[in-house]
C-alpha cells in the first residue's frame, strides 16, 4: 500500500489541475481588485458631480438687491454659499448604496466671486464591501467643485 501512495504521488497526473486551478484564482483575485477599483472611481465621480452642482448653487447665492448697486452684493457670502450648498445636497442627494457619511467640508468664496466646495464621503467598494462594512474599513474620498459667481 505503502508503494501505491509513493507512485501516486510521484505521477504527474493530475498536475495540471492544480496548476490551472492557481492560475484561476489568481486570474479572479486581479478581476476583483479591478472591479473593487472602478467601483471607487464611478463614486468619486459621483461625489464630484455633486460637488460641482453645490458650488454652482453656493455661487448663485448672491444678493439680487446689490447686483446692480455698490459694494460687493456680486459676491456670495460665506454662510450664504455654505447654506446654498448644504441645501441643494440635500435636495439633490447622490443615490448609491455604497458611499456613507457625506459631508460638507471647506466653502470658501474668492474675492472674485469662485465658490470653492469640498466634500468628502466614505465609501465601500464593490466586491470587497462586505468586508469593509463588517470591519469598519472604508475609503474616504475628498473632492472640491468650483463655480464663479459672475
Amino acid at each position: 500500500m505503502r508503494r501505491a501512495v509513493v507512485a501516486r504521488l510521484r505521477s504527474p497526473e493530475g498536475s495540471m489541475t492544480i496548476l490551472t486551478t492557481g492560475v484561476l484564482v489568481v486570474i479572479l483575485m486581479v478581476i476583483a481588485v479591478g472591479a473593487s477599483i472602478t467601483g471607487v472611481h464611478l463614486e468619486r465621480n459621483r461625489l464630484q458631480h455633486a460637488a460641482d452642482g453645490a458650488a454652482l448653487a453656493a455661487s448663485q447665492a448672491i444678493d439680487p438687491s446689490g447686483l446692480y448697486g455698490s459694494g460687493s452684493g456680486a459676491v456670495p457670502s460665506q454662510g450664504a454659499a455654505r447654506t446654498a450648498a448644504v441645501e441643494h445636497l440635500a435636495t439633490y442627494p447622490i443615490d448609491t448604496t455604497r458611499t456613507d457619511t457625506l459631508e460638507v467640508g471647506d466653502v470658501r468664496v474668492d474675492a472674485d466671486g469662485t465658490v470653492h466646495v469640498q466634500l468628502t464621503a466614505t465609501t465601500h467598494p464593490p466586491l470587497a464591501g462586505w468586508f469593509t462594512r463588517g470591519t469598519g474599513i472604508a475609503v474616504t474620498l475628498t473632492v472640491e467643485g468650483e463655480a464663479r459667481s459672475r
